[in-house]
């Protein structure tokens, strides 16, 4: 990994010290999943106004909102190939 670092030293113009190179990575980093995170966001929030905008009006408020989540969360068979989410222990047994 310290060579990739100082590959990526010599790419930049001010050649930063080591310290400051990794200290600028972590910060790319951080910063490219928070940027993915937006853009969830974004895209749940589209999809869910959608969904409001073509519900059934005739059912309960929290039918509807039942159904939405189902629809924003997809089926639960998929849960444990989403490679987008954490996941879940196992229930400790007493």
């Amino acid at each position: 990994m310290l060579r990739a670092i100082v590959a990526w030293i010599d790419e930049q113009e001010d050649k930063p010290g080591l310290s400051e190179a990794i200290s600028r990575l972590v910060q790319l980093g951080l910063t490219s999943h928070a940027d993915q995170d937006r853009q969830k966001q974004s895209a749940r929030k589209m999809a869910g106004d959608t969904i409001d905008g073509i519900g059934d009006t005739t059912t309960t408020a929290d039918d509807r909102a039942v159904r939405k989540r189902d629809l924003l969360d997809g089926p639960k068979e998929f849960d444990r190939v989403r490679i987008d989410r954490p996941k879940r222990s196992k229930p400790t047994r007493r």
